[in-house]
């Protein structure tokens, strides 16, 4: 007999974007890879993409902003777009903005819990459009993230980017058959989610 499945399983929604970039010499695009602190209990040392859970502000925020959207996936967006901030100081979907303005960003959106407080500040809006779905992952059990992974066009240059060093230890850039090459060789380690979308990308 199969293993018996909860009545209600919690899940603790989160979302994930895959930034990709074309490679300065042509070839396959790159993508933002974070490799996370080996003392995080979640995936702790392993290469991921930016991302986290969806956050009350999140969902306040989708809200305010598309109160007529899908409040869900809306809000999903949003946390993609914070945490992309927060981890690596990359201001997506934000239109254009400085390196100093997106380091001011970063400050203001971990010491304020949120992106409300920046929009504000720059009479920003968000281009929420530009994260475009691409896989939903949802494991059946409770405590499970059930994660939306977007698509985000960063287009090409060179971008300044920092690790926040909390709870990540350091940043790179790698197609999806390298970042699969590091993971094969035992350079990074990548948990199944990840692995997954890195084949099929």
């Amino acid at each position: 007999m199969g293993e018996a499945v909860p009545d209600e399983i919690r899940t603790i929604p989160a979302a994930t974007v895959v930034v990709f970039r074309r490679a300065a010499g042509g070839g396959a695009p790159e993508l933002l890879m974070v490799q996370r602190a080996k003392e995080m209990r979640f995936a702790g040392g392993a290469a991921v993409f930016p991302g986290g859970r969806v956050d009350p502000q999140d969902r306040e925020l989708a809200a305010r902003i598309s109160p007529g959207a899908c409040a869900d996936l809306t809000a999903a967006r949003i946390a993609g777009i914070r945490e992309t901030l927060e981890e690596t100081g990359l201001a997506i979907a934000m239109g254009l903005i400085t390196t100093e303005e997106a380091a001011e960003a970063r400050a203001l959106a971990v010491a304020e819990g949120g992106l409300a407080p920046v929009l504000d500040r720059w009479s920003r809006t968000l281009a929420l459009d530009a994260l475009v779905p691409f896989a939903h992952w949802c494991p059946r059990w409770n405590g499970a993230f059930d994660t939306r992974f977007f698509l985000y066009d960063l287009g090409a240059g060179v971008v300044d980017l920092a690790v926040d060093a909390t709870e990540n230890s350091r940043l790179f850039w790698a197609s999806a058959a390298q970042a699969l090459a590091l993971a094969n060789a035992g350079e990074i380690t990548v948990i199944f989610p990840t692995r997954r979308n890195l084949e099929r990308l």
